[in-house]
């Protein structure tokens, strides 16, 4: 996970106190999109790092192309998802 938030743990207590929810048809893309590339770059390396094989560059392209892929559906999810102003 990338560093956390300096007020993280402040922003997950104010989530909680106020109830704050995400809808579940939301819940359900990120669930399919995210966990789906995730597994992928995790066959990945557990295939070649894990198991001693050699990372190729090929391999490296497969982790590039799957992390694009989550980058392109959390842009895709906020755009349609943002507040309205």
């Amino acid at each position: 996970m990338a560093n956390p938030l300096p007020n993280e743990k402040e922003i997950f207590e104010k989530i909680k106190k106020e109830n704050i929810t995400v809808h579940s048809l939301v819940w359900d893309l990120i669930a399919h999109h995210i966990h789906n590339d995730l597994h992928m770059i995790n066959l990945i390396l557990g295939s070649t790092i894990l198991d001693g094989e050699p990372f190729t560059e090929t391999d490296g392209k497969k982790i590039l192309k799957h992390s694009q892929e989550i980058k392109s559906f959390l842009d895709k999810l906020y755009e349609a998802t943002k507040p309205k102003s």
